[in-house]
């Protein structure tokens, strides 16, 4: 049984609080994870500022139903958010020391959108060719920049994931696209790319809405051993297949962290491997 255990580095937090906790828990249980990192920015105040008119006027779309969470305020504790919110400083661009550092002890860097993470998650499907390739390029090159090798990886934030951008990363050397995210849908044993990309399928999420798995748990008062079970009956259901579970280190090493913790230890007990998304097919 092997589980892909997937985060998104989408803040300032999540990199320098949230990562540090999560590679030194990987080491203590021979685990790795895979960390899908934004380079830029977390917050767009342009796109904040208009959906906060649009709901004030009355013209934005419905709510859609989403599963229970916690927003930004419960996830990351209120200093965070309000550092984030006030100074938004870089994410990943600010991390070279702790990037390193996760992959020297073999967890995977993705790529998770471009220059800013919120014009990414509100606004990207209006998007044309030219700007996502602008965006894709603008993010491989900040990895260029840290030091760090080509990501072959790639998350879009909000899983908003524009039509043409398989097309886009394929153009950039890219392997793997991870934005669908279907309820108990396992990978082959072997992902690895010939001709086209892969895309690789989040199991494990709380839905609808595709939010943080522990997040959504944690809300719901669910224990680590039930969590922990749920996830090995599926693994166990289609030997050999690859399962994937989605959440930010902000959350996993903060407010989730007992919760978090205990469940990779049962996964661990229960015989499940924990591998970086790279492990599984031929890149």
């Amino acid at each position: 049984m092997r589980l892909i255990v997937r985060f998104d580095v989408d803040t300032w937090s999540c990199a320098h609080r949230g990562m540090p906790f999560l590679v030194d828990l990987a080491r203590t249980l021979d685990a790795r994870f895979s960390f899908m990192v934004n380079m830029g920015r977390a917050v767009s105040r342009t796109m904040t500022l208009s959906k906060g008119l649009r709901r004030r006027f009355g013209d934005a779309q419905p709510m859609a139903i989403c599963a229970a969470k916690l927003g930004s305020v419960g996830r990351m504790g209120l200093p965070a958010y309000l550092h984030t919110a006030i100074i938004n400083p870089q994410v990943g661009s600010s991390a070279h020391a702790i990037l390193h550092r996760a992959l020297k002890d073999g967890h995977s860097l993705g790529l998770h959108g471009g220059r800013n993470h919120g014009e990414w998650q509100w606004g990207a499907q209006f998007w044309d060719r030219q700007r996502l390739q602008a965006e894709v390029a603008w993010g491989v090159a900040a990895f260029e920049k840290a030091g760090l090798p080509r990501p072959t990886s790639f998350s879009s934030p909000g899983w908003n994931s524009p039509p043409l951008l398989p097309d886009v990363l394929l153009e950039q050397g890219f392997a793997q696209l991870h934005d669908r995210h279907v309820p108990g849908e396992l990978n082959p044993p072997s992902y690895g790319q010939e001709d086209g990309l892969v895309e690789l399928n989040t199991a494990f999420a709380g839905e609808p809405g595709g939010i943080g798995f522990f997040e959504n748990a944690w809300v719901r008062d669910s224990s680590a051993e039930r969590l922990a079970d749920e996830v090995a009956s599926c693994l166990q259901i289609e030997p050999d297949s690859i399962g994937m579970v989605y959440d930010h280190p902000v959350f996993c090493a903060g407010k989730g962290q007992v919760l978090f913790s205990k469940t990779i230890e049962r996964l661990r007990e229960l015989g499940v491997e924990l591998i970086a998304s790279c492990e599984g097919g031929g890149k």
